[in-house]
């Protein structure tokens, strides 16, 4: 894929985020422009990485989250943050049956602090998504363990998110 390097180009015409191979604007941003909802569950998964990748769309993250699931303490805001520079997306599988599915990934990211120096970190999650008056919603995911030589669970997070690491990354 070519990125524009020029201002003269049109942002559409970025590459989406998510790594389909098509632009952002007619990938991931008709989504989160609100044009049509997601029509499978791979699709809402990199629809929701690319908002995450963004930043600025938290309220599409809440809005993609099954009401039932969705921590009340969660704002717009908190997940507007961009605590982490996300560098890359692989689905390793997705599975639909009926109104339930789920989606492997893997996302790489690196944190956005100062004095954020060390190896890339992968997120390696199975998220569980159902339908919802029609449109698949985020229900939650489970987070493979992190490696060995991770900090214990009330250790501050290796990420410099200054939470504890079982509130962040081991969660």
């Amino acid at each position: 894929m070519n990125v524009p390097t020029t201002v003269t180009e049109a942002p559409g015409a970025l590459p989406c985020p998510c790594g389909s191979g098509w632009s952002y604007d007619r990938c991931c941003g008709i989504y989160h422009r609100l044009e049509k909802s997601a029509p499978t569950p791979e699709a809402l998964m990199r629809s929701r990485y690319t908002a995450f990748a963004l930043g600025g769309l938290g309220s599409y993250l809440i809005s993609t989250w099954d009401p039932s699931a969705l921590d009340p303490t969660l704002t717009s805001a908190s997940l507007d943050r961009r605590d982490h520079q996300w560098l890359g997306l692989e689905i390793v599988d997705a599975r639909t049956a009926g109104a339930r599915a789920t989606v492997e990934f893997k996302a790489r990211s690196r944190p956005r602090h100062a004095g954020s120096a060390g190896p890339d970190q992968i997120l390696h999650e199975r998220s569980r998504f159902r339908r919802h008056r029609g449109d698949w919603r985020y229900v939650d995911g489970i987070i493979d363990p992190p490696p060995v030589d991770s900090p214990s669970r009330n250790a501050p997070c290796p990420c410099g998110s200054g939470k504890k690491a079982k509130r962040c990354c081991l969660r």
